[in-house]
């Protein structure tokens, strides 16, 4: 999960996750070196404390480049101006990671290799400079806290794999302990995360890379429109469910708190109240933890993903993104209850049912 404001008024989220990731929280280097050396670890050190409180993990970019230390201190960004570009001096940069792992030695359990790195907004130095920044950041922090791991420079959407490849070229995945991508599909639906892992998984494997694969960012952009508060749960769950299955190990999903950049929200304007994708995305833990999911399949649209539950027991989760499918299963073992993504439960009469976009869980 990402929450954007924790340390400025957001309530801690009602729903568990395991992992926090600290992108537009607002300590990204620029944030926490304003001039040189320099350093403000104020909102910081606050996050990380919330998250010890709380049991998650930290996942910390590195990436955003003061403008004192900036190749192009005026070049526009998304962010402050020359935010985007490579440091100056490389050791600028190794003594900004030097700090940071230094002080949250034990403490922040993930470093992460810039943001979005082939959008010109967030990143306009060239591949081979990105590399050589990842592999000065990995040698830092393996001499300074060597139980951290750190996060590859990620990509996002169909438009990074060749970017991905460029990097896979030089060399990028030596220095990484996990490969990290954005597998934004807006203003397609979840499904479409499916064929992109399949993307990314087989650039890896055509460069010898047998690395976990997270997906440190994935919501819903601008431009999407929802019929409903059930349809943006519908979306939410299937979301995490494809990319388990594609091979996807961690989803951040972004945001729990933003209401000006994704038109999937988890909070109410109150940045408190749950939604129904947040509820739901609370239920579809509860039906993959400690549970295992097989892998999922699709016929004539209709997904299904099969369940070994606690104790031995059966179960299979279904939906149809498009249309309604009237389904008959021919199982070997026999379903007695079904229960939709918010975790309400019905008996199972017969050995049928009517199956749409909202997924549901049927079960021994």
């Amino acid at each position: 999960m990402h929450i954007t404001n924790a340390a400025d008024g957001t309530p801690w989220p009602v729903v568990p996750f395991g992992t926090w990731r600290l992108w537009d929280a607002y300590v990204t280097w620029k944030d926490i070196e304003p001039s040189k050396a320099t350093w403000n670890f104020t909102k910081l050190d606050a996050l990380v404390s919330l998250a010890e409180q709380h049991n998650v993990e930290v996942v910390l970019p590195l990436a955003l480049t003061p403008q004192w230390a900036s190749a192009r201190p005026n070049e526009p960004s998304a962010y402050t101006p020359g935010a985007a570009a490579e440091p100056s001096s490389i050791q600028d940069w190794i003594d900004y990671v030097q700090a940071v792992t230094t002080r949250y030695k034990g403490k922040i359990a993930y470093y992460e290799m810039w943001n979005e790195a082939n959008l010109t907004a967030t990143w306009t130095g060239t591949p081979a400079e990105l590399v050589v920044l990842q592999q000065a950041a990995y040698s830092v922090i393996k001499s300074n806290d060597p139980n951290a791991q750190l996060i590859s420079a990620n990509l996002v959407s169909d438009s990074g794999l060749p970017y991905m490849e460029n990097l896979l070229k030089l060399g990028y995945a030596g220095s990484a302990d996990i490969i990290g991508y954005h597998l934004y599909v807006s203003p397609k639906m979840p499904e479409a995360i499916a064929p992109l892992a399949t993307k990314i998984f087989s650039l890896l494997k055509q460069y010898g890379v047998s690395k976990p694969v997270w997906n440190t960012e994935t919501g819903w952009l601008p431009g999407c429109t929802f019929a409903s508060e059930d349809q943006q749960a519908a979306v939410a769950v299937r979301a995490l469910l494809v990319a388990n299955t594609s091979g996807v190990e961690r989803f951040l999903w972004y945001a729990w708190d933003n209401h000006c950049c994704v038109t999937l929200y988890m909070t109410e304007r109150d940045d408190a109240t749950p939604t129904s994708a947040a509820l739901a995305y609370a239920n579809v833990q509860k039906w993959l933890a400690n549970n295992i999911l097989s892998p999922c399949t699709q016929d004539r649209g209709l997904w299904s993903c099969g369940l070994l539950l606690r104790h031995g027991r059966h179960g299979l989760i279904l939906w149809k993104p498009s249309g309604t499918a009237f389904v008959v299963d021919n199982l070997d073992w026999a379903p007695t209850v079904v229960e939709d993504m918010y975790g309400n439960d019905s008996p199972m009469t017969g050995r049928s049912l009517t199956v749409g976009e909202d997924p549901l869980l049927i079960r021994e």
